[in-house]
């Protein structure tokens, strides 16, 4: 259960820093999230198969919210 849980929280965070557009990369995200390259990625899959609007801007190099 405690796998979950931080999961869930790992996924809220992401939202966090998206919405202030300070995800950075995948592998920058990987590092704050304390996690691999390949889980990062999945999760943003996984936020955007559940709805959320979560997209990669080139220019800044980091992930942001897409109203």
């Amino acid at each position: 259960m405690t796998d979950f849980r931080k999961y869930q929280e790992r996924l809220k965070f992401i939202e966090y820093l998206a919405k202030q557009k300070r995800t950075g990369t995948s592998k920058t995200l990987a590092q704050k999230l304390g996690v691999s390259v390949r889980t990062a990625k999945r999760m943003i899959r996984h936020l955007r198969d559940n709805g959320v609007n979560i997209k990669f801007d080139k220019l800044r190099q980091t992930y942001f919210l897409d109203k």
